[in-house]
């Protein structure tokens, strides 16, 4: 199973895994696409999906969170936020259930590096960003050595961490142009709306909902809305700083193109991590591998494969199934190389492999 743009699907792709929307499934895994399939979800602002065919064969994409789990989660988060008002408060009570869940699964799971290669809709990204920031910043504080009383805490507070934007108008939530200085002000807001909205519920602690409050805060004292530095922001809200980006960026966003995996790592480590906690950040990094299982790469020789497996120790170098010669032609028999093993490999770039004819 690999993933590719859906601009490159073509009819007769087997696909690789279930695509869902508004936690209802849309085609199964196995299904045969069709040029009727294809065209209907670009319509749904779907951009990649997965499939199944030679050049992946065998390899299996591991998820540390079940996807009927997942669904739940982003069908609790939906309902929350086109339900709420202020004489109904969220169901407090769910939220910790599904933490609860998010939280053993990912602690029965044998490794804690994520696989996280999401197919989202247009419409659907505030509910999947949320969960997948739960799912990471779970992780992440694992990785720091977080008691299970903690970690649901943490769990909780970055599953309704964007919780209040549902008081943010949709036509500027939505906008596809650049927001005006205006309406960015405006979005600022959701910070505090959320703070707000989860002090109110039974059962959510301060230090979950200050997650909500202060995961735009930096550390260098230019977030927002308090402007805070350093150890004035929670933990829970540096864990969640982190994560609130790298899904964002590894996203596709109604203004622009999501990034690779490995692009947003270095965004994260060189550009942004002076705002960021270096701690979490390294902790962070440990559990992200920059080319997950599925990705396309380009070796340095030239030749192109797909990333088959990752090693737990040397994240970079993962084990890559070489299908095209540096020029260009199929490889009648494919070969699999350990890039933690073989030391004259470097991978230079991502790519998608596309069949050449």
């Amino acid at each position: 199973m690999r993933q590719i743009r859906i601009s490159n699907c073509e009819p007769g792709m087997i696909l690789g895994k279930a695509i869902f929307n508004d936690n209802l499934i849309l085609l199964e895994a196995g299904a045969l696409l069709t040029n009727s399939y294809i065209e209907r979800l670009k319509d749904l602002g779907i951009t990649e999906v997965y499939i199944d065919d030679d050049i992946s064969g065998g390899v299996v994409i591991p998820d540390v969170v079940k996807e009927e789990t997942r669904r739940e989660a982003i069908r609790f988060i939906k309902e929350s936020m086109e339900n709420y008002t202020s004489m109904q408060l969220l169901n407090s009570v769910e939220a910790i259930e599904i933490v609860n869940k998010i939280l053993e699964e990912i602690l029965s799971s044998d490794d804690v590096i994520i696989n996280l290669m999401d197919i989202k809709t247009r419409d659907s990204y505030t509910y999947f960003h949320c969960v997948n920031v739960c799912i990471l910043s779970v992780i992440t504080g694992i990785k720091l050595n977080l008691n299970t009383a903690h970690l649901r805490e943490l769990g909780v507070g970055a599953l309704l961490h964007d919780i209040g934007k549902l008081m943010i108008p949709a036509e500027i939530l939505l906008k596809k142009a650049a927001l005006s200085t205006d309406e960015y002000e405006i979005v600022k807001e959701h910070s505090i709306y959320g703070y707000n909205i989860l002090r109110k519920l039974p059962l959510i602690s301060e230090a979950s909902a200050r997650v909500a409050l202060e995961h735009h805060e930096r550390i260098d004292g230019k977030g927002y809305p308090k402007g805070l530095k350093g150890d004035q922001i929670h933990l829970f809200s540096k864990i969640v700083a982190i994560t609130d980006i790298f899904d964002a960026l590894t996203s596709n966003r109604i203004y622009r193109d999501k990034i690779s995996a490995n692009q947003a790592l270095e965004y994260l480590t060189v550009i942004a991590a002076p705002t960021l906690d270096t701690r979490v950040l390294n902790c962070f990094i440990e559990i992200i591998p920059p080319f997950p299982v599925g990705s396309g790469v380009v070796l340095n020789n030239g030749e192109k494969g797909v990333v088959i497996g990752i090693n737990k120790n040397f994240p970079t170098r993962p084990v890559v199934r070489i299908v095209f010669n540096s020029d260009g032609s199929k490889k009648e028999l494919f070969e699999e190389i350990n890039l933690a093993e073989k030391v004259g490999y470097t991978i230079i770039n991502n790519t998608e492999l596309i069949k050449q004819p």
